[in-house]
């Protein structure tokens, strides 16, 4: 399943794919094609607990700290240039 959001976009992942075991979050970027700023996306997540906080420093996920403590979430890498077809940076939950 594929989904596409625009900036404030939800899905519900209960209603859309009840059995879902795994989800892969993805960003895409195209390369600056004008002069101007070179510019980049970084993919994170932070992994809350039930009252909504972070649970702990290593529950930030992000290009330096790529995988949880319990291994349920994982960075796949930093694309810093957005070139190339589809998604240029990918978290797996």
């Amino acid at each position: 399943m594929a989904v596409s959001l625009v900036k404030g976009g939800n899905v519900s992942l209960t209603k859309e794919a009840p059995t879902m075991n795994i989800a892969m979050v993805g960003l895409g970027w195209d390369a600056r094609v004008t002069d101007g700023q070179a510019f980049d996306l970084d993919a994170s997540v932070f992994a809350v607990g039930e009252d909504g906080k972070v649970l702990s420093d290593a529950h930030f996920i992000f290009f330096n700290n790529k995988t949880s403590p319990d291994g349920a979430v994982e960075h796949q890498g930093d694309n810093r240039t957005g070139e190339g077809d589809g998604d240029d940076e990918q978290v797996k939950i």
